[in-house]
Parts: structure tokens; sequence; C-alpha cells
């Protein structure tokens, strides 16, 4: 009897004894979908339009330079400053020529600056790029603008100060580093110079590149100032009047 009492078993459906797969997570515990349950979807990658050409033009374009200057590097120290004016001059006329100079000995660094009348003759003068000075070739290429050099451009198409009534002194700046009172005397021979103050790092001693000049005269400082941009050890010198500081 007991055999009877028991409840009848549901017949067992083979589709339900087959073991189901456990699905995929991820990480973050995110089912991963199998690839035959999903269709695959093919990745379309958009390739921009010559990428590389455009950021090159763009480059070209933000790209500036100094209107007529270029930098001639790589030099022998022993080159001098005639030697390089005969190299540069036969492409045309030559506005400025500034030479770097180390600034412990004042020597020749192998560096120099060179500016022209017009941007076309600076481009003509490229051509000596490569070209051989002893036993080193030189590189020449156009002088970009740098933050300093815009500085100076706009220091330099600011209008001089007015002279002061009763002034009798210069400020005279762009000094080379190593520049010397008998240098300045020199310079300024044909004025009569009362003194010389060069303006002086308080904490190392060195020079900061500029001084001023006190002259005995009137006429002595209007030739002072009439120098002005005129070249000190190859470097446009700018001379201004002074400005005095009224407490």
């Amino acid at each position: 009897m007991a055999a009877e009492d028991q409840t009848p078993r549901a017949p067992v459906n083979p589709e339900k004894t087959k073991k189901r797969k456990k699905s995929k997570k991820d990480k973050w515990g995110q089912p991963i979908a199998a690839a035959a349950d999903e269709p695959a979807v093919q990745q379309v990658h958009e390739t921009p339009e010559e990428p590389v050409a455009e950021a090159e033009e763009a480059g070209e374009r933000s790209e500036s330079y100094e209107c007529g200057k270029v930098v001639a590097s790589g030099m022998p120290y022993t080159t001098t400053e005639e030697e390089i004016r005969g190299l540069f001059d036969k492409f045309g006329p030559i506005r400025s020529l500034q030479l770097s100079r180390f600034p412990d000995s004042g020597n020749f660094r192998g560096l120099a600056f060179v500016t022209f009348e017009s941007d076309e003759v600076a481009l003509k003068s490229l051509e000596l790029d490569g070209h051989k000075i002893g036993n080193r070739f030189m590189r020449v290429e156009r002088c970009r603008i740098t933050a300093s050099s815009k500085r100076q451009k706009k220091s330099e198409h600011q209008s001089d100060p007015e002279k002061p009534e009763g002034c009798l002194s210069a400020y005279v700046g762009n000094l080379s580093w190593n520049i010397t009172e008998k240098d300045l005397r020199d310079y300024f021979k044909s004025s009569r110079i009362a003194s010389i103050r060069f303006a002086l790092d308080k904490r190392t001693g060195d020079s900061r590149g500029f001084c001023h000049v006190d002259f005995e005269d009137d006429e002595s400082l209007e030739k002072a100032v009439g120098m002005n941009q005129s070249e000190l050890r190859g470097r446009p010198v700018k001379i201004a009047y002074a400005i005095i500081n009224r407490a």
C-alpha cells in the first residue's frame, strides 16, 4: 500500500534535462552576449581627410619669421665679422650684423644674426646653408619670431621718451654682458662724458645689459642720442634720453 500512496511523478522533459550554460560576465558583473547569439557588428572607422596635410598647413600658417633676418650658426670661433659680411653682402645690402659672443671671454661663439634690407634678399642668402668654412659646415635658416623678439619689436615701435627739462643723461641698452667703461668711452668719443653708471645684478654683481651715461653738456648728449641703434661689439645699441624718477 505504501507504493500506491506515492504521488506519481510528472514525465521528465528531455529538453529541460540539458544543462544550461552559465552566461559569462565581465568584470563589472554585466552579462557578455555570446558571439552566436548576436549578429556581428561591423565597426566602421571614419578616416579623417588628410589630417597630416592639414596639420602641416596649419603649422606653416602659425610659423612666423622676422622679416629680412636669418640666423647663421656652426661657424668656427675664429671667423671674423669681415668674413661673415663678405659671405652675405653679395646677396644684397646688410642692415645689421649681430655676432653672439661668450659672456665670460667676449669671443665669438659661432652664431650670428644677419638682417637685410628686404625679405627677398634674406631668402636668397639661404643658399649659404651647408657652406663650408674651414673644417665646419655653416647652417643658415630664417630667424623665427620668439616671445623675446616680439617684446623687442614692440619696444622698438614704442616712441622714445621726450627729453626732460635739464636732462644731461642717456639710457644705453642692449649692451654686451662684458662691456667695459673704456668700451663706452671709445664708443662716445665725440662726446664729453662726466660719468657712467652700470646697472648691476644685486645678487651676482654682473651687468644687466644697460647703463646710464651722464654728459657734461647738452651738445654731447644730443650727439650720443643721435647714435641710437648703431652697433657696439656687434649689437645695435638702444640710446634714449634718461627718465628722471621723482620721489
